[in-house]
């Protein structure tokens, strides 16, 4: 099983852009140092805080990743289908050959009004945008004729170094899990559920899969985690009392406690040994705390103590 991070870009707006880029950078570095398999950063638009950017911002980081691989999350309704995919597979070159795409439908309404894509033409925007890259990646002078994208005799050069990018997607509802199954390379799971959930869920995705004759074909399984990790059990949960008593996300009070690892490395392992169990291939974890030093903390015991267990 690999891990990896995706670290939070989105910041108060009374903090300094340079200072956050700069504590970004050193986490990277970090990560690259202690062995993390991948680098994810997610996409958010027309903020009133301070939010970083996916594709400047990878592309920045890259050059710090290593051997890590580079996974944007995009909302693909409110990207060009032929501009993102020409973006992409420059980060591949820039990156040689390690990127993969997560891919979201997003919830935004103001971003939709700013973006002027109406949310009842999300879906089909998401669908074509996702062929339409795909396409472009593999092969030259490629047409296309859908709802919102009508072109010949197109083009993108340079491809990716391999001869697609991965594609996964993040999916909570039923339509959008079979839409996993049927179209992506991986489905990325919602750090929020719960184990008991996550085992409910990948029976309606494995049954999706055969359905489409897919089980055979997609071997990775994405899921996500949010934690905060410390020397010892009592000292996380000290640092992490403020989550569980004004809320954390959108988790709810069970998902809280069932999801959101705190705790120490030996906490932090058992709860992966359980998601391994499940057939999880790929964890990317969120720091719950992501003050810069608390950050690291965090960084630093799963590349010395927890990724290490997992590479024997």
């Amino acid at each position: 099983m690999q891990i990896g991070m995706s670290l939070t870009t989105s910041y108060a707006i009374e903090r300094d852009p340079a200072e956050l880029m700069d504590n970004l950078t050193e986490q990277v570095k970090m990560m690259a140092e202690l062995g993390f398999a991948s680098l994810s950063l997610g996409d958010h638009h027309v903020t009133r805080n301070n939010y970083f950017q996916v594709l400047p911002t990878m592309s920045h980081l890259s050059a710090f990743t290593g051997d890590m691989r580079l996974i944007p999350l995009f909302l693909l309704p409110f990207y060009n289908p032929i501009l993102l995919a020409e973006q992409l597979a420059m980060l591949d070159v820039i990156s040689g050959g390690r990127t993969t795409v997560i891919s979201g439908l997003g919830h935004q309404p103001e971003a939709h009004d700013a973006f002027e894509t109406p949310q009842r033409l999300r879906v089909s925007r998401f669908v074509e945008t996702f062929e339409i890259m795909r396409l472009l990646w593999k092969r030259d002078e490629v047409s296309y004729s859908g709802r919102h994208y009508n072109f010949s005799a197109v083009s993108i050069n340079p491809k990716p170094l391999s001869e697609s990018i991965p594609m996964w997607i993040a999916a909570n509802a039923d339509p959008a899990v079979r839409r996993a199954a049927r179209i992506a390379d991986a489905w990325v799971i919602n750090p929020g559920w719960t184990p008991t959930y996550i085992e409910e869920r990948l029976r309606f995705y494995r049954d999706a899969l055969s359905e489409f004759g897919r089980t055979d074909e997609v071997s990775e399984l994405v899921v996500r985690r949010d934690l905060h990790l410390a020397p010892t059990r009592e000292e996380a949960l000290r640092d992490a009392e403020v989550l569980f008593e004004r809320g954390y996300r959108d988790f709810g009070e069970r998902e809280i406690q069932e999801s959101l690892i705190v705790g120490e490395a030996d906490a932090c392992i058992s709860e992966l040994e359980q998601l391994q169990d499940m057939g999880a291939t790929h964890i990317l974890f969120r720091c719950a705390l992501d003050e810069p030093e608390q950050a690291m903390q965090t960084i630093s015991i799963l590349g010395e103590q927890v990724i290490p267990h997992f590479r024997g």
